[in-house]
């Protein structure tokens, strides 16, 4: 975007992005483009309103003032280069910013934009837009269904028949369809890797380490406490830990604080017993943690864990925004930061975040979709890491979370069949024949078929990967015998 205004465009453009991201953004801006005039539009009606009557036009009187968003005048040129928003102000104040004529929109985390339905794809599809850049790590997450909304948002003049899109690639599994797709996606898609940026990108390896109930979440799971209407959520609660229960909280120890006493809280959970266990090694080890749950109790948890244990940590979920939310990320960032742990929610600590002084990073409980995980981890393997980013993802042993991860890697099977490194440019690979077989041939029952003799593994052989050389995918069994 700097290089358009010499002899190209001076705009206007839109960003839109998550409001998490809306600060890095400004950062970025600062950087690589500080002789834009950006202007950050977000805040409460009162905010924009000041906004709108200072910032939106040369012209006296272009936005009429009051606390109601109007349209711009006719043929009236805005007066900044840039304008960044979030996705929700794009739909509450459509009325004016959909009345300016934009050279470039901008979506970030554009995979927001796979359902055609949502308020958001309806709304930007108004706006008067001359070019569209769709900025997104997962184009698919699910199905061909979402990568064609993207398509169709980009060039509905091309891509507006979904059910001919389907019908002709009915049958991802042939190798010739596979290819007549990458043919097509070649022209609308750019696929780069870290490693296309950073040639010396630090590896990371990933693990699944399985773990086995404690006696307490044992009892939990085999009894009436999982209920009928909720039945999934319930038994994820079990595999995290008892205490997420109303009758096992009430009955557990605390402090005079009103903390959880720490030793029983570690013992009622298998998950905790190997975290603090792990935790130990490497805070001796001088490794720095991220930490990820989907369940913002269990994080309430995690926080009652680290204070018994005595390390420092940071949290972000979805009830910390703005600047406190960047002010954690600094803290954490610090030279001469104390913090061990950074306890984060996969879905609100995913996105525009850099936690890159972290290289280990723990995968507490995993999403159904796992595109979200792997934004959570790559807040750590990122551009700027120095060292080996090393992923442990808890799966407890003979329960649902070893049906999550299953269905996970059958999408991103799916992934890796449609959206090949390098899609787009002249150094495009093709996928070969035995490649595609060997995706397609690897049955999930295979995931967890890494046993030893006893059936289980030892935890030092998880510590002591740091620092070898090579990564490898195992099923890692929690052993009681550790200390």
């Amino acid at each position: 975007m700097s290089s358009l205004p010499q002899g190209h465009s001076r705009g206007p453009f839109l960003v839109a992005a998550p409001l998490s991201t809306i600060i890095n953004w400004e950062r970025e801006f600062e950087f690589w483009a500080p002789d834009f005039y950006v202007v950050t539009y977000v805040g409460d009606k009162d905010s924009r309103t000041v906004i709108r009557e200072h910032e939106f036009s040369f012209d006296e009187g272009a936005v009429r003032g009051g606390s109601r968003a109007v349209k711009m005048r006719s043929g009236t040129a805005v007066r900044f280069h840039v304008l960044l928003t979030s996705y929700e102000l794009v739909c509450i104040d459509q009325a004016l910013l959909g009345s300016i004529d934009w050279e470039v929109l901008v979506v970030d985390e554009a995979h927001r934009l796979k359902n055609n339905q949502s308020k958001f794809f309806r709304m930007l599809s108004i706006y008067k837009i001359g070019y569209k850049l769709l900025l997104t790590g997962t184009p698919l997450q699910n199905n061909l269904e979402e990568l064609f909304h993207l398509l169709h948002f980009m060039s509905p003049e091309k891509f507006y028949d979904m059910q001919g899109f389907l019908d002709e690639f009915a049958d991802i599994s042939k190798e010739d369809q596979v290819k007549k797709l990458h043919e097509m996606l070649g022209k609308h898609l750019l696929r780069r890797l870290k490693a296309d940026v950073l040639k010396n990108m630090p590896s990371k390896g990933e693990f699944i380490v399985r773990v086995e109930l404690s006696p307490m979440q044992n009892c939990r799971g085999g009894g009436t406490q999982v209920s009928l209407i909720n039945i999934m959520m319930d038994l994820k609660k079990c595999c995290n830990h008892p205490y997420l229960f109303p009758s096992a909280a009430e009955e557990a120890p605390r402090l005079s604080n009103g903390a959880y006493e720490g030793n029983s809280l570690r013992k009622a959970s298998g998950k905790l017993e190997l975290l603090g266990a792990m935790l130990k090694k490497l805070k001796a080890g001088g490794h720095r943690v991220l930490i990820f749950s989907q369940m913002t109790k269990m994080l309430d948890l995690l926080e009652d864990f680290l204070d018994a244990a005595g390390y420092k940590f940071e949290r972000i979920d979805g009830a910390v925004t703005g600047q406190m939310r960047q002010d954690a990320i600094d803290r954490f960032n610090a030279v001469d930061s104390l913090s061990f742990v950074f306890l984060l929610s996969t879905r609100a600590g995913g996105l525009g975040i850099n936690l890159a002084t972290a290289d280990t990073v723990i995968i507490y409980d995993s999403d159904w979709n796992p595109h979200n995980d792997i934004q959570a981890f790559s807040r750590a393997h990122r551009i700027g890491q120095a060292n080996k980013v090393m992923i442990y993802r808890f799966v407890t042993r003979n329960t649902v979370e070893e049906r999550v991860t299953q269905v996970a890697k059958k999408k991103m099977m799916l992934t890796h069949l449609v959206v090949r490194p390098g899609l787009g440019g002249k150094g495009a690979s093709q996928m070969s024949k035995k490649e595609l077989d060997d995706i397609l041939k690897f049955g999930t029952e295979d995931l967890f078929k890494h046993e030893d003799a006893d059936g289980k593994l030892r935890f030092w052989l998880i510590l002591d990967a740091y620092g070898k050389g090579h990564c490898f995918s195992a099923s890692i069994f929690f052993s009681e015998e550790v200390a």
